[in-house]
């Protein structure tokens, strides 16, 4: 068996390519950006009011002058009036564009306004351009605000629109489907015998898979039978990009799938990892149609914990172990976990540990997992991991 970081490599070495998309901004969904993005103009593009109030010289302020005659009112998305009189003030409202000939803006606040004049009544040792969000400050036109790789969180969509980009160009995500084999799986909405179980682990898996951005994932069952399995493989890696296996890969004798996808061409890359759960973990590469394919453990928790660690694309985060925890085998251990935030910036992690990797209940009350290395047996409170989230 091959270590956990081995086989992360090994994916990120041989996975294929599967290019570019573009995604309408009426559509938006979790990708990364496969362009840079730059501004099409100055931002702000005007100098922009940041508090109501009014709008004058600074030198007119300067000079000792705390009482200005009004010329009118400037809303947000009206072209910017000119300051006739250097005596004068505007009052302008927040967003809108600083009159011409006005450098300094004083709130509400510290004004009186009557009879047509304001009247500052809390003077303060104002700068020019004060509460005046400058032109061109935040970024100059065609500065690049996006880099290439960027993940598309909601930010991100929001930086899109400001800059006129309707449709953008992302890493595409690839065409999936699950497939849970096993002569005991029965769809959700039958009523099982004891010694058979509902299809849970695709709907799982193509949760976590819609969340990270996955469009197109469709799930098929199929029993433990090979020329169906063969039949299956040789159609459906012409149509999808991604094939996710559940079940199927361990070495028992209903373990067709490692000997009947390198029949089919597959270049095997893995087949088991010293990990707990999910230590049967199977990937290979089919290049002639460029098509992925993981075998993952029928067992439920090894399942989830092997598609969040090596399928999806999670940003590293790291907890903290609430309370010690012992495993004594030689295995990258990946512990349920239930995570609490504190005051104090820290993500604190509480075992959940499982009785199997069978026990699904379990993961109720669980937020993800920790990992915990293989070079270790006892893992004190306070020490920090690399945690995963399931959402």
């Amino acid at each position: 068996m091959i270590s956990v970081e081995t086989a992360v490599h090994l994916i990120q070495q041989h996975l294929p390519d599967w290019g570019t998309e573009t995604v309408p901004l009426t559509e938006p969904r979790y990708s990364r950006l496969a362009e840079a993005i730059s501004s099409d103009r100055p931002y702000p593009p005007i100098d922009r009011i940041m508090m109501d109030g009014i709008a004058l010289r600074w030198a007119a302020y300067e000079s000792g002058q705390r009482a200005f005659p009004i010329l009118g009112v400037v809303p947000a998305g009206e072209v910017p009036p000119m300051l006739t009189d250097p005596q004068a003030c505007f009052e302008v409202m927040t967003g809108a564009a600083l009159p011409q000939g006005c450098d300094l803006v004083i709130p509400y606040e510290v004004l009186e306004i009557r009879d047509g004049m304001a009247y500052i009544r809390h003077p303060e040792p104002w700068s020019p351009y004060q509460f005046v969000h400058r032109c061109g400050s935040d970024a100059p036109a065609g500065q690049q605000v996006l880099a290439a790789g960027t993940p598309l969180h909601s930010p991100a969509w929001g930086i899109l629109a400001s800059v006129g980009q309707t449709e953008v160009r992302v890493q595409r995500r690839p065409r999936t489907q699950i497939v849970a084999t096993g002569n005991e799986l029965l769809p959700p909405d039958h009523v099982p015998q004891p010694h058979q179980l509902r299809l849970s682990n695709a709907y799982a898996l193509m949760a976590a898979l819609k969340r990270q951005g996955y469009a197109q994932v469709s799930i098929i069952h199929l029993p433990d039978d090979p020329v169906q399995l063969a039949t299956h493989y040789r159609q459906a890696s012409q149509e999808y990009d991604l094939l996710i296996y559940c079940g199927g890969v361990s070495k028992g004798k209903f373990d067709y799938l490692p000997q009947l996808w390198r029949d089919q061409g597959v270049e095997q890359y893995i087949h088991g990892v010293a990990q707990c759960p999910g230590k049967p973990l199977w990937f290979g590469v089919d290049h002639r149609q460029q098509t992925a394919v993981f075998g993952l453990p029928g067992n439920p928790v090894s399942s989830l914990v092997c598609l969040h660690r090596y399928v999806l694309d999670m940003p590293p985060l790291y907890a903290r172990l609430a309370t010690p925890f012992a495993f004594e085998q030689p295995l990258t251990y990946f512990l349920p976990v239930k995570l609490e935030t504190t005051k104090t910036a820290e993500l604190i992690a509480h075992p959940r540990p499982m009785h199997n990797s069978g026990d699904f209940l379990a993961l109720a009350d669980s937020d993800g997992f920790l990992e915990l290395p293989a070079s270790q047996a006892v893992f004190a409170a306070g020490e920090c991991y690399r945690y995963f989230p399931w959402s």
